[in-house]
């Protein structure tokens, strides 16, 4: 039964994030970035994405006020959402919320390939070490099981259920059952081969890798293609829970808006994928044993998303023969100048800037200025639609402020003429 100081909790969090999902301006973004995405407006997009462990600084697990593992989640989420609705960016605060599936497996991704993973956490960051990588010969491929997604659909149901029977009078719940990042090579080579091994193995066992790419690309296949023959995918997956699926909102003219929720083939849906592991490795390569086996995956898609912390200006043409290609992720590491040249008007140009010289390490509003207004120059003498997109940042120095401070300084130098 549901604990009624708990459902209490829930109901006037999700009273608050409807209060601000109403606003006029949520409809505002939309039609901005439903613009910008079909490369349609030069207007630039300020976008505050997932920022990861800065979470802990603004909000403990102390605070939190619900006593059901569930309803903590959804209780730290729209927590969460409404701060995030502080701070002014062009981020979408959306009437729904969603509940993902419980699997009878681990969640199908790059880690369920049936063999242990050994990940040592390296003090309190986020980074990992991975000691033992389980495939190491050829004769340790056939160890492999290629991950499924067989939902437990008796605490799927329950689930919904809860979250449906505390709040769904006030905001609408969803099911959310768009499969996990099985598809991610360079994800799933780092872990089963341990990313420095990769680098080896890319050279000294280069079949070996050739069949496990291969392996992992008709797994995505198959698990897409059988998620879309039950009608599992739809207009709103990944928009909660987790970062939305193509590291910025998704709307735009081409494929269906994300509500009201609708069964959606591949075709009328995005993918996003990345492939940071593969950052030192060079262009060719990357098309060898990553684009050249998802390449196909990608374009039975509506639109294709790619890139996240890794630098892809050399990997550019090659990222440019995917056919749906949208959006393209230019990082602090990144050459700008060669992007937007290789880039122009015709795909969306999601610029990273570093979020240590934009927040982490002190507050500069002329070097955030001076940064921003010398992107905006490169992207717009070559035509770009670009975004700004801040992400990948861990503290905010205990400045619950900052990212509202940021989001002024980026528009008003956006602004200057």
């Amino acid at each position: 039964m549901n604990n009624k100081q708990d459902v209490h909790i829930l109901r006037e969090l999700a009273k608050q994030t409807m209060e601000v999902a109403a606003q006029d301006v949520q409809d505002e973004r939309r039609a901005l970035w439903r613009d910008f995405n079909s490369l349609r407006t030069h207007r630039t997009p300020v976008y505050v994405l997932d920022p990861q462990g800065m979470w802990r600084e603004v909000f403990s697990e102390s605070e939190l006020q619900c006593e059901n593992a569930l309803f903590r989640q959804y209780e730290n989420w729209m927590r969460l959402q409404l701060y995030h609705a502080s701070f002014g960016d062009d981020f979408v605060t959306e009437p729904w919320i969603t509940v993902r599936p419980t699997y009878t497996n681990k969640t199908p991704d790059w880690r369920t390939w049936g063999v242990p993973i050994q990940m040592q956490r390296i003090a309190e960051t986020l980074a990992y070490h991975l000691p033992e990588p389980p495939v190491t010969e050829p004769g340790d491929i056939a160890k492999l099981v290629a991950p499924d997604m067989s939902i437990d659909r008796e605490t799927t149901e329950q689930h919904f259920a809860m979250i449906e029977d505390a709040v769904g009078d006030i905001i609408a719940v969803a099911p959310d059952y768009f499969p996990g990042g099985v598809y991610n090579i360079s994800y799933t080579l780092a872990y089963l081969l341990g990313p420095e091994q990769m680098m080896y193995q890319l050279h000294d066992r280069p079949e070996m890798v050739h069949s496990l790419s291969a392996m992992i690309a008709d797994a995505a296949t198959r698990i897409y293609d059988d998620a879309e023959k039950q009608g599992l995918l739809s207009s709103c997956d990944q928009s909660f829970l987790s970062n939305p699926g193509i590291q910025a909102m998704p709307y735009c003219h081409e494929l269906p808006g994300p509500w009201p929720r609708q069964a959606v083939p591949m075709s009328q849906h995005w993918v996003y994928d990345c492939s940071q592991e593969f950052e030192p490795i060079g262009p060719d390569m990357f098309e060898e044993f990553v684009l050249g086996y998802l390449r196909p995956f990608y374009e039975k898609f509506g639109l294709t998303a790619y890139g996240c912390c890794e630098n892809l200006t050399a990997k550019i043409p090659h990222l440019k023969k995917i056919s749906n290609l949208r959006r393209v992720a230019v990082t602090p590491w990144a050459d700008d100048e060669r992007c937007a040249e290789q880039l122009g008007a015709d795909y969306v140009v999601s610029w990273r800037p570093n979020p240590s010289e934009m927040l982490t390490n002190g507050f500069d509003p002329e070097r955030i200025t001076r940064i921003i207004r010398n992107a905006k120059d490169i992207y717009g003498r070559h035509n770009c639609h670009w975004e700004i997109n801040l992400k990948d940042f861990i503290t905010v120095e205990s400045d619950r402020d900052r990212l509202r401070k940021w989001v002024e300084t980026a528009r008003a130098a956006l602004n200057e003429n």
